[in-house]
């Protein structure tokens, strides 16, 4: 079956992935940091005011698709077409969840890390009303803090990627280091970078890029993997069998300090 590329965005090899058995996950935060007061020997001590914790849901939410395929074409196929329908909803289910995991608002569906407002308001601008500049890629890798750009990872779309190569200090050098070998992965200002497809293009307004430490700013949970249900029944009036696809998961934002984007803008 001949089949043209259907490019997706890796969520599951950036973000922190884990399982559930519940409606939702909750997970405790700290909302509030105390202060060490300096006392003399005899000074009055007070207690420390200002630690506090709360809660942060992550919802789950139901992905599905419904394909009708005639028995005539399951007989008659010289493919095994249950389970090439399978493989199609499979790929498109990742679809889904990558386009949920980059720009996803939230409701009904997975959070976007670059539709999240606290994401958005810590953004570097790049310099420029309508592209990049090699100075907001040096601004925003230091924006971020030491411990997540230990374990900071560029996200852009290919086209932006491409841009990025076209970059170079003040002494002429390119801020893309390809590797030379492939041993080890191509770096930008040091990190690697991961090509997103789902990362908007660079545009005015738009947030083409982003660094950070996804596993430890972004959370995917996972209820109910994929679900196949084969009804010939419904459809039995049309000589076709229906299958119903379902999958269960959530994902959103939980330490947006973790993830810095950059905004095209002056």
């Amino acid at each position: 079956i001949l089949k043209t590329i259907v490019l997706f965005s890796p969520v599951r090899a950036l973000a922190r992935v884990r399982q559930t058995a519940a409606k939702s996950v909750v997970i405790p935060k700290r909302t509030g940091l105390l202060s060490a007061v300096w006392a003399s020997e005899s000074g009055q001590r007070n207690p420390s005011a200002g630690l506090a914790y709360g809660d942060l849901e992550i919802p789950n939410y139901e992905i599905y698709a419904i394909v009708d395929i005639s028995n005539q074409m399951l007989e008659d196929s010289a493919f095994d077409m249950g389970a090439e329908i399978t493989a199609e909803v499979t790929e498109q289910f990742a679809v889904s969840e990558g386009q949920g995991f980059v720009s996803g608002n939230g409701v009904g569906k997975m959070e976007g890390f670059i539709t999240n407002a606290a994401v958005q308001a810590q953004a570097t601008h790049s310099g420029a009303s309508t592209g990049l500049t090699a100075d907001a890629f040096i601004a925003l890798y230091h924006n971020l803090k030491t411990a997540y750009a230990r374990n900071g990872v560029w996200s852009m779309n290919r086209q932006t990627v491409g841009q990025s190569r076209q970059l170079k200090d003040g002494d002429g050098r390119y801020l893309f280091m390809m590797s030379p070998n492939g041993e080890a992965p191509n770096t930008f200002l040091g990190a690697p970078y991961v090509e997103v497809p789902d990362m908007p293009n660079v545009a005015a307004g738009a947030y083409p890029v982003a660094f950070g430490d996804f596993y430890k700013g972004y959370s995917l949970v996972d209820r109910i993997e994929l679900v196949m249900l084969r009804d010939p029944f419904t459809q039995a009036s049309s000589g076709a069998v229906r299958y119903w696809f379902r999958k269960r998961l959530g994902g959103m934002v939980t330490m947006p300090e973790a993830i810095q984007p950059m905004l095209i803008s002056l």
